[in-house]
């Protein structure tokens, strides 16, 4: 069996014994009700002031916060606005480079072409083209016979190829 501790509680002192001489050195006692919890009117306004001041430093943080975004924001506003000008200028500049007359001074002048003396414009006979010629220059016109067969065609086809690249 295992013995149990006792506590102060369950302990009770031993009381002296009540002399008339040993009640009147002790003091009037008497009963008061149950304690009411107040707090110190310094206690609260600490509590108070303390509440305020940490309300006043968010807001300052917060407003510190917004302040740095504001400005980062301002800043990459900046950067876009740069970027934009830059974008404008670079296609000035290709559309000058791009201009035909542009094209034709530095063909002439650095690249050391000439001009055509004439233009002949070749047109497609009736038919299906085969009477043509394939090296057919400015000088030369093509014949405008049609009457091939398709012999004829496919024992061409080893002179036009190279002059057809690589399209088929």
């Amino acid at each position: 069996m295992a013995v149990v501790p006792a506590t102060r509680r369950s302990v009770a002192a031993p009381q002296p014994r009540r002399t008339p001489a040993t009640r009147e050195r002790r003091p009037q006692l008497r009963v008061v009700d149950a304690p009411a919890r107040h707090l110190n009117l310094g206690a609260l306004t600490v509590l108070i002031v303390g509440a305020i001041f940490a309300v006043l430093f968010g807001l300052v943080v917060f407003h510190t916060l917004l302040l740095k975004n504001q400005q980062h924001l301002d800043q990459l506003d900046h950067q876009v606005t740069d970027a934009q000008a830059r974008y404008q200028s670079l296609r000035l500049q290709v559309a000058q480079l791009e201009a035909p007359q542009r094209i034709i001074d530095v063909a002439t002048t650095k690249l050391g072409m000439v001009p055509p003396e004439g233009t002949t414009y070749l047109t497609p006979t009736a038919g299906n083209g085969a009477g043509t010629s394939a090296g057919a220059t400015q000088g030369e016109a093509s014949t405008g016979d049609t009457t091939d067969t398709s012999d004829d065609a496919s024992s061409a086809w080893p002179q036009v190829k190279p002059y057809l690249g690589a399209a088929p």
